[in-house]
Order: structure tokens, then C-alpha cells, then sequence
């Protein structure tokens, strides 16, 4: 929990406040025998450096080794990384996600719960085992329901191996990461994503949304409260609390003409920021891994799931400059101008006295304009805001040339070479209230099994769809949406975000398991007296349904799209779409597996804007490494569903069970099927009445036994606070009952 300072050996935590330009912690104190009273004690220095001082409010939060933000992971590349997870929590599942790596071999390795493993339990531990490539800057993060946010998330660096150093830039003199989020105070990132689930914003809370400038709603969820940098950030705001105002923000030390590498990552649930540093240009030199021609800019829009990296040059007077994440919010959802939200860090000259800066932002001018980099607005429409300032979006930044040479951008030698497959990242439904997060208008669905365990999974027409038989399917249609794609072949992948309604928002999608090259970007269609969208892009055609699309020009089929950058086009893992516009990405499908590409928003991923990106066919895969951990021998419960692909609750076609059916799953050879027997919930029989007494006297024995039990354990809880006794560190208990060969052995 946030705020709190903690005796881990006595398992105790005790609230902290700041009062007097002091931080204190409060403890429980006994005044005779029966009274307590509250008293307060400085921390230490050592105890204040262990508080997770966040914004200075006390909030429920997730831990990995007690650190917040997770520790940062350093490798080299091509190292064997062995990580070993032990899941500590009482009541959530968790997986984890290395993002940005290939996982070229071990696609079980990818940390997605239900597509590439089984959720680890609580009382359980994984371990991860893969090769750490490529080099770059990464981030881990939890793959299962919404705790990413709220504290499982860490940098994952992976340097290149000696000698493989970059020699187009100058060396820096230190490298920092920087890990960019949003926050909320009061809610839990499990009750957003259920408003978005259960449609609770049509209360209202819709229209407490911003716009960005062209109109489009802004992707941050309100009431934020501000942008953490490093798991700090710090209030300005007279009306704040007094905590919020004295936890300290992250400041990062640079030496008068020295220079600084900024690694910054953007680990946030929802929405994106604008970063810059008061009198200071940055130089973008790298983003998700890939090397980039140096590039100057003053503006960096970041969104989450991606990575840049800057370099910071101390040439400017020895002081204190505000390092700013702003929102890009400009107007409010009725379309009245507001002020963007502003969060701080701080650059800090070491030759100079550490204090709150009083920098301003650099003016830009006609004649020395600003440089916006990662732009998905139309120019046309930035300029109302921002007069002078040059939008680049991220196809127009270009990779290094031994970049290029390292991995060449696919060129289709024939027309049987090129698969092509359009994916509309949008909210489907038929009006501004109800629509819900989908591609092509199917709201994705986890699987009953992992994917790529139980490969054979995806010939069940009663779990998987893949958009070619979906007549039947009505405004909200839900299954583990996969789409195949063969192996070794140039792959071009058209991502969309348009939904036929007047508002909607850019959307930032992450592919795993693999990079591509954005060759092409497309903007709506702007209005040119206002500045704010007035339509979608005219280059691609959709259907009534907004389910399939293609290209308006039929001599762009093939691959022959004019102006496409082939040459040396950025290198990405995660590319935001803007809104009503489309994005081209190139890569050579060369790494089989089942690979998830989603909205990195979790409002959005968390409620069906996702799809399972299928590679080769199962016999292509690499071989599962014997004795990998398979999920718990329960049935997959296949409940009756009003809304499953079919639209209907009847049964339809052979693929339907029987109300006493078997349940079949698939083996992890790609050959027969295990059979296990599975009774319907919903089916009652003549022995009703008697199964039902039988029951309630089980039920009955059980919850006696259940309060003896309970008894006795407060009993010896309560007898412990009372007394000196010495615990132990804290340890991980039942974990010694795990059996040695229930690991994941890894053939060499």
C-alpha cells in the first residue's frame, strides 16, 4: 500500500503523514489496559527511502520484491534469461509479459495468461526461460486482468554485446530509465476496467472525457490524478493535500556539457503525454528496441506499451528545469477549450544547488519552430493549437542504415509472396453510449485453454471464430477472435480505427512475438475551417458493418500503395492509429506461434480489443518442452451464452454439446483429443430433493469443522500480538510442496 512504512519481520504496517516538514509514522500505543491512542513517530531515513510515497495517498497496490515501479532487469543480448516468478498474492492469477521480446523458439514463454501459458495461482511460481533479443529498451509487465498499473510493471534493458555498439551517436555519460504512467487516486484499476465493461459511463461519466486536438476523445480515464515518473510525482496545487504536496517527484542529475541517456517507457493503463525539459532539446535515437537516425526534436508524444530513447545534453546554465508531461487534452467533451493537465519531474545541473525550478518552457517561433515527434494528428488540425509547431509522425522518423541491413525491410518478390489482412482496431455498436471495444466488430474473448498449448483448440468452431463465418453475429459478438497467417512470407498488416460514429479515440497496438516496419500513415479527413475531424480516411473503403475493408484504389492491391517508406522505415513493436485513419506495417512472418495483438489501453484490450495473431500451423511451432506446466485438470466450463458468436443461446450445427457431453481437449502432440466427462450445471433430475438434503448436511459438517478451525486460528493470532515472540523473515510458504519435476525443462 502506498503511504505506508512497513516491519516486514512482524508483518505490521503503519500509515505515514507528513506534518511540520516532517514525515511520521503512526502507530498504536496502550495507555493502561484497555485504552489505545494514536501517536507518531519520525521515520528514518532509511524507513522514508522504503515508502511508497506515489502521490501521498494511501491506495491498495501490487508489489514485485517490494519495489514500485518493478526493479529494472539488465541483460545482453542473446543472454539465456532465467527468471523465476512466485506469486505472494492471496486471491489474484498473474503471468508476465516481457515486451518486446521475440521469444524466437519458446512462444509459451510470452506471459500472456490463456494464449501462451496458464495463469500462475496463488502459492505458485513460473519460471521464465528465453533469450533475451533484441537489444534496446523494454518493459515487463502482468499479463492477466489489470494490476499493470498499479504496480507489475519494470524496465527490461538488453544492451548489445561488446563490440556491437552504436557509432553514429556519442557516448552518454549515464543512461536512466524513466517510467511513464498515469494514476488514479481513488479507483482501482479492476473497477475502471468494469466500468468500461458494464457500460458505466453512460451515467455521465462519458461526458468527463477531453478531447485532443482534432477533436478526438482523449484516451486517459477520469479523474486521473497525475503522471507518475518513476512511481513519484508531486502536487503544486494549493487545494491538494498536504501529503501530496510534500512527497518528493523523481529528479534526474546531468553535469554541466554532459550528457544523459533518458530511457523512457510508457507503463500506463490509459492515455498519453506530451514530454519535454524547459531549455533543453532532445535528441530521439531509438524507440521499442529499433535504432533511429538521430533526430532533434522538442516534443516527445508517448502512449502506452511504447519506448523511446533520448539523449539529454547539459548545455545550457547549471540549474533546476521542469521536466513536463502534458496531457494532450485542449478541449472537454461538449468542445469548450480547457487547459491540458501538467505533471513535473525535474532535470537537476549537479554543479548547481538542488531546488524547485522556476524554468519556462522554450518559445517556438516561424523562424525556429518546434519539432513534435510521434505526431497522429493531421497538420492541419495541430496548427490551431500549436502555430508553430512541425508534426512528425513516426513513419516519417527513419532507422539507422546498419539498422536496416541488420534486418531488411520485406520486399514482396511475387504476388503469391504477399498476404495482406486488414484489422479495424475500433468500438462497435450503434450508438456514442453503447459501443464496445472490438476488431472487426468482435470483442475478443480468452480461451478456455492456452492457445499454444492446446493448439488443436482453434478447430473448435464453438470457441474460436476468424471473421469468415460471422452472418449471425449482431452488434456484440464475442469468441477468441484468431487470424492466420503463413509462415515465411512479407506480411502487410492494415491497422484502422473507424467505427462509422461521430467520436471515438486513437488507439496504440502492440503486436508480440515480433517487430514490423510502419511503411505508411493516414489521418481522417479534417475540416478546414474548424480543424477537427469531419471523416474517415478516403484511401480504404469499409463495409456497412465496419467487420472487413480494402483499398478504395484497386492498383494499391499487391502491395503497390504509393508513397510507402520501404527504404529505412522505423522499426516498431507498438504504433498508435489515430482516429478515422490507418497505418501500414510490413514484417516477414518468420516466427511461428499464437501471438497477441491488442490496444495497449486496458480499459480497451481488457474488454475485447484484442485478436490472436496465428503463425504457421501447429506442426510449424516449436516442439513444448516436456513436463511444461499445463493448467489444473478441471473441464473448461463452456457456459450457455446469449451473446457468443452465433448471437442465438441455441444450439446450432454438430459442433454444439449435448447437455451431458464429453469436453474435449485437445492434446499437446496436435493429435487426438482427451476426453472428460462434464455435467450441465442447469439439468436437474427427480432425485432433486434428495441430492439437495444430502448436500445441506455436507454444507452444514463443513462450515462447523470451517468455525473450529477459524476459532483456534484467531485464538493463536491474537495470543502472538500480545506477546515478544521473534518471527522470521518473511518466506515463502507451500512452496516446498512443489514437486521438482513439475519445472520446465528446457532441451539445449
Amino acid at each position: 500500500m502506498s503511504m505506508m512504512s512497513y516491519n516486514w519481520s512482524a508483518f505490521q504496517g503503519f500509515p505515514v503523514d507528513y506534518n511540520n516538514g516532517t514525515f511520521y509514522k503512526k502507530i498504536s500505543k496502550s495507555v493502561g489496559s484497555t485504552t489505545h491512542v494514536c501517536d507518531q513517530i519520525p521515520l528514518t531515513e532509511d524507513e522514508l527511502e522504503e515508502v511508497l510515497t506515489v502521490d501521498g495517498n494511501y491506495k491498495f497496490m501490487f508489489a514485485i520484491n517490494n519495489q514500485f515501479p518493478a526493479p529494472t532487469l539488465v541483460f545482453h543480448d542473446q543472454q539465456v534469461v532465467s527468471i523465476r516468478v512466485y506469486n505472494d498474492m492471496s486471491n489474484e492469477a498473474v503471468s508476465f509479459h516481457w515486451h518486446g521480446m521475440f521469444q524466437t523458439g519458446s512462444p509459451w514463454m510470452d506471459g500472456v495468461s490463456m494464449v501462451s501459458q496458464c495463469p500462475i495461482q496463488p502459492g505458485e511460481f513460473f519460471t521464465y526461460q528465453f533469450v533475451a533479443s533484441p537489444p534496446g529498451t523494454h518493459w515487463y509487465h502482468s499479463h492477466h486482468g489489470a494490476m499493470r498499473r498499479s504496480g507489475l510493471a519494470g524496465a527490461f534493458i538488453v544492451l548489445p554485446k561488446e563490440g556491437n555498439e552504436r557509432d553514429d551517436i556519442p557516448p552518454v555519460d549515464k543512461d536512466a530509465v524513466f517510467l511513464a504512467q498515469d494514476w488514479q487516486a481513488a479507483a482501482s484499476d479492476i473497477e475502471v476496467v468494469k466500468e468500461m465493461e458494464w457500460l458505466m459511463y453512460s451515467s455521465g461519466k462519458l461526458g468527463t472525457q477531453m478531447r485532443t486536438y482534432d477533436g478526438s476523445v482523449s484516451s486517459l480515464t477520469h479523474p486521473i490524478s497525475r503522471a507518475l515518473v518513476n512511481g513519484k510525482t508531486k502536487s503544486f496545487s494549493a487545494s491538494d493535500t498536504e501529503n501530496a504536496k510534500a512527497v518528493p517527484m523523481e529528479i534526474f542529475n546531468v553535469t554541466q556539457n554532459g550528457s544523459l541517456l533518458l530511457r523512457i517507457i510508457q507503463t500506463g493503463m490509459t492515455g498519453e503525454y506530451k514530454i519535454s525539459i524547459d531549455q533543453h532539446k532532445l535528441l530521439l535515437v531509438g524507440s521499442d528496441g529499433g535504432d533511429l537516425i538521430p533526430t532533434w526534436i522538442d516534443y516527445l508524444i508517448i502512449n502506452p506499451g511504447e519506448t523511446y530513447d533520448v539523449m539529454v545534453f547539459g548545455n545550457n546554465t547549471p540549474g533546476n528545469y521542469w521536466i513536463r508531461l502534458e496531457t494532450t487534452e485542449v478541449l472537454d467533451f461538449f468542445y469548450n477549450p480547457v487547459q491540458p493537465n501538467v505533471s513535473f519531474a525535474q532535470l537537476h545541473y549537479q554543479e548547481a544547488e538542488e531546488a524547485l525550478p522556476d524554468s519556462e518552457k522554450r518559445e517556438c517561433t516561424v523562424s525556429e519552430p518546434c519539432v513534435m515527434a510521434n505526431c497522429h494528428w493531421s497538420p492541419d488540425a495541430l496548427k490551431r493549437w500549436e502555430p508553430n509547431t512541425k508534426c512528425v509522425p513516426i513513419n516519417e522518423v527513419k532507422s539507422t542504415p546498419k539498422s536496416v541491413a541488420q534486418v531488411p525491410v520485406p520486399i514482396p518478390t511475387s504476388e503469391n509472396d504477399l498476404q495482406e489482412v486488414f484489422l479495424n482496431f475500433h468500438f462497435s455498436g450503434s450508438d456514442l453510449i453503447s459501443p464496445r471495444p472490438a476488431v472487426n466488430t468482435i470483442h475478443y474473448k480468452g480461451p478456455p485453454v492456452p492457445l499454444q498449448l492446446y493448439p488443436n483448440i482453434v478447430n473448435d468452431q464453438t470457441v474460436v471464430c476468424n471473421n469468415q463465418d460471422m452472418t449471425s453475429c449482431g452488434d456484440y459478438c464475442q469468441c477468441t477472435h484468431v487470424v492466420k497467417l503463413s509462415t515465411s512470407k512479407v506480411t502487410q498488416i492494415v491497422l484502422m480505427a473507424e467505427d462509422g460514429l461521430s467520436t471515438g479515440t486513437a488507439h496504440p497496438v502492440h503486436l508480440h512475438g515480433n517487430r514490423y516496419y510502419v511503411v505508411k500513415y493516414g489521418v481522417g479527413v479534417i475540416n478546414e475551417t474548424s480543424g477537427l475531424l469531419q471523416g474517415p480516411n478516403q484511401d480504404i473503403e469499409y463495409s456497412p458493418d465496419y467487420r472487413s475493408a480494402k483499398w478504395r484504389n484497386s492498383s494499391w492491391n499487391n502491395g503497390n500503395i504509393p508513397d510507402m517508406n520501404v527504404k529505412d522505415p522505423p522499426l516498431k513493436d507498438t504504433v498508435v492509429i489515430p482516429y478515422k485513419g490507418y497505418v501500414v506495417l510490413r514484417l516477414k512472418t518468420e516466427n511461428p506461434g499464437f501471438w497477441l495483438m491488442h490496444c495497449h489501453l486496458e480499459t480497451h484490450m481488457s474488454v475485447g480489443m484484442a485478436v490472436v495473431i496465428q503463425v504457421g500451423d501447429p506442426m510449424e511451432m516449436p516442439k513444448l518442452p516436456d513436463n511444461f506446466p499445463m493448467c489444473s485438470s478441471y473441464p473448461a466450463y463452456n457456459e450457455p451464452d446469449s451473446k457468443s458468436k452465433s448471437g442465438s443461446g441455441e444450439k446450432s450445427g454438430s459442433n454444439h454439446m449435448e447437455d451431458d457431453a464429453l469436453l474435449q481437449l485437445p492434446s499437446t502432440d496436435g493429435g487426438s483429443t482427451k476426453s472428460q466427462s462434464v455435467g450441465n450445471s442447469y439439468h436437474r433430475d427427480d432425485n432433486s430433493m434428495m441430492n439437495i438434503s444430502v448436500g445441506w448436511f455436507v454444507l452444514m459438517m463443513i462450515l462447523m469443522v470451517l468455525f473450529v478451525f477459524g476459532f483456534f486460528a484467531l485464538s493463536v493470532v491474537l495470543i502472538s500480538r500480545h506477546c515478544t515472540w521473534t518471527f522470521p523473515a518473511r518466506s515463502r510458504r507451500g512452496y516446498h510442496d512443489i514437486d521438482t519435476e513439475e519445472r520446465v525443462v528446457f532441451s539445449k
